[in-house]
């Protein structure tokens, strides 16, 4: 039950960092390499560089193998559009894992099987190429036996994601030691495969910001509601004070964190735990702060993010959520007191008698790995917007009448809300869980969110706008499903295809020239029309009224309030979108220091859950830009809370 010799403080980064790669060898983490085999194969290759190029998860990938007339010498991706973060360890791992052991019969990456399996298989062509037709270099490795093994840390935390990560960090800043689990081989979970959006009142970026469209007005609505609470009455009051007070100055936004608290809560149809949700608001900013100390980057201006509703959305300068996993992993490299365990699936929690203080887990090869904790067990596993099974028994209903596998989703596919209920086999409630949201904003073949998402205009089969641009992430879903034929079309103009830039930071050029997601561009509207399928003479008449509500500035026959450019070329682009299953917004009930919380409102002692695992922060719609202040402001306080409470 002991670590390897010279391997007591395991790490792993899934983005790079030296040390935190070292943990691939060891036998607890189940990585790629068990150890060498020789292969006698002198003079069946011929000697040199082969490239093949075959077709992955999102598209061509392109591989360069060298070799000599017995051995491969090198292995290299030279080309992949594949999931930025997500399949990094595929191209740092697998390469250097076939050459040490001379076969492409080399683990592949849990959870990023796909773009593992083609990279393998195209470095197969290349040695078939070479002269390797009997597969003499695709030999499979003996493995030596899983051992089981038992660990002990002050906090144990499941789960390798951005909760995870943030909770890590704040612990192990008390003093803590920590051990993080990840059932996949890479870390980020769904965070590194979001948006990268992150919302916050920014006085540095707001206060004189030159914002387009009336955002006044929707802070005069928020006010003019009755208040369904005294708590709602009270947070009205807090910004009707801030509004006034603002007012009176000569700055150019409203906004404060109770502002952004009181939008959040009635985005989320007012059934979200308020307290929870001022916690989040009141946090974001200081989180933020705390993300740039740890190099994470922002863009230097504010915009408003996809069913953000406001703008305070803060983008990322790195493709995705791979940034805020850097900077959380770059961070906790080298840290003695942090170990991080990957293939390692958590199962059960243990107790004794109503505390828990341990986890039950399984390694890659079955092996049990028994994790004890001194302190505290944090739950951060997510949601299970991507269990088909989980999603149709717990959130199908009027709202949503089919959840089934027909819609594509944005998740990974190592969450599957495991967490939630190991936290309810123990006794915590559950809240929320009929509550999902689907995201507008996705792929249509894949569900991914990494390519162009502008939500500049919408355009139905028939050239016509059917609704606001700048709404709730529910409502244009819903509106986009009931679409003639549920096809729907987004549309934009550029000066130049090679300076529009993706959430994955490809350029749309390269979308263009390799025929990649469906993107159409012409320099006129009538021949985008042609290549989308629609009337000419409405799209152009559609186009030319939402240049002149964009010029104006003003509310439209939707509803729509903020403005972002007019459409008109030199390049207009259009591009397929549709809903694709996202978020969960039901699971653990939890307190504002994130303890885990039965039925009547006691604390499981032990207990403590961060991020999409958690119900009762979003309601009933999620306001796009919150997860990842979530995670960050409710990881952070878990990792604190788990380590310093008595």
């Amino acid at each position: 039950g002991q670590l390897p010799t010279g391997l007591s403080s395991p790490k792993q980064d899934g983005l790079g960092g030296s040390s935190m790669r070292k943990v691939l060898v060891c036998l607890l983490t189940l990585a790629l390499v068990f150890g060498c085999v020789s292969v006698q194969a002198e003079g069946v290759l011929t000697p040199g560089t082969y490239t093949s190029t075959m077709t992955a998860m999102h598209g061509p990938m392109t591989v360069e193998v060298t070799v000599t007339d017995s051995a491969i010498t090198s292995v290299e991706v030279v080309n992949q559009v594949e999931t930025p973060g997500v399949t990094d360890p595929v191209f740092e791992k697998i390469p250097a894992a076939i050459v040490e052991n001379q076969t492409t019969a080399v683990d592949t990456i849990t959870g990023a099987t796909v773009s593992s399996r083609v990279l393998m298989a195209a470095v197969q062509d290349c040695l078939k190429q070479a002269g390797d037709t009997e597969g003499i270099f695709s030999k499979e490795l003996e493995k030596a036996p899983a051992e089981d093994v038992t660990l002990t840390a002050d906090v144990i935390i499941v789960g390798g994601g951005g909760a995870g990560l943030a909770a890590a960090v704040s612990a192990s800043d008390e003093g803590a030691s920590v051990i993080v689990i990840e059932k996949t081989g890479f870390l980020g979970g769904n965070s590194i495969v979001a948006g990268g959006i992150y919302n916050a009142p920014d006085p540095d970026l707001q206060d004189y910001a030159e914002i387009s469209g009336d955002q006044d007005s929707l802070v005069e609505a928020a006010l003019a509601e009755e208040p369904v609470s005294e708590e709602h009455a009270e947070l009205q009051e807090a910004v009707r004070l801030e509004f006034e007070a603002y007012k009176e100055t000569d700055k150019t936004l409203f906004d404060s964190a109770n502002w952004f608290a009181l939008q959040t809560w009635n985005g989320g149809d007012k059934i979200a735990d308020l307290d929870l949700v001022k916690v989040l608001t009141a946090g974001a900013y200081p989180a933020l702060e705390w993300l740039e100390s740890m190099g994470m980057e922002f863009n230097d201006f504010v915009t408003l993010g996809g069913g953000s509703l406001y703008p305070r959305t803060h983008g990322a300068t790195t493709p995705n959520g791979t940034g805020y996993i850097k900077a959380f992993t770059n961070t906790l490299d080298g840290r003695d007191n942090v170990q991080i365990i990957m293939d390692t699936t958590g199962k059960s929690l243990i107790t004794d008698g109503d505390k828990v203080i341990g986890v039950n887990a399984v390694g890659r090869d079955g092996n049990a790995v028994t994790l004890m904790a001194n302190k505290g067990v944090i739950l951060a596993t997510g949601g299970f917007a991507g269990n088909v099974e989980l999603r149709q028994k717990y959130c199908e209903g009027e709202k949503w009448p089919d959840l089934g596998p027909s819609l594509t989703t944005s998740n990974m596919p190592g969450v599957t809300g495991d967490g939630i209920f190991m936290a309810e086999a123990v006794g915590a409630e559950l809240v929320d869980m009929d509550q999902i949201q689907l995201l507008p904003f996705c792929n249509p073949q894949t569900g991914a969110t990494f390519d162009i998402t502008s939500a500049n205009c919408f355009i139905n089969k028939n050239g016509e706008r059917f609704v606001r641009e700048d709404g709730r992430r529910d409502e244009m879903a819903k509106a986009m499903i009931a679409q003639p034929d549920g096809l729907v079309y987004y549309i934009f103009s550029c000066e130049d295809p090679n300076e529009v830039y993706s959430l994955g930071k490809q350029t749309l050029q390269y979308y263009l020239d390799n025929n990649l997601y469906g993107y159409m561009i012409d320099t006129s509207l009538e021949g985008l029309a042609e290549q989308m399928g629609v009337p000419a003479d409405t799209l152009a008449k559609t186009v030319e009224e939402f240049n002149a509500h964009t010029k104006a500035g003003d509310v439209d026959e939707f509803g729509r309030t903020s403005w972002a450019e007019t459409i008109e070329g030199p390049y207009y682009v259009a591009y397929q979108r549709k809903p694709a299953v996202h978020h969960t917004m039901g699971g653990v009930r939890i307190d504002t220091e994130t303890h885990a919380l039965r039925a009547d409102g006691s604390i499981i002692e032990g207990l403590y859950c961060a991020g999409e695992i958690v119900g009762g922060i979003h309601g009933g719609n999620r306001l796009g830009g919150n997860a990842i202040v979530d995670f960050c402001v409710f990881g952070r306080l878990a990792g604190t809370h788990a380590a310093t409470d008595d």
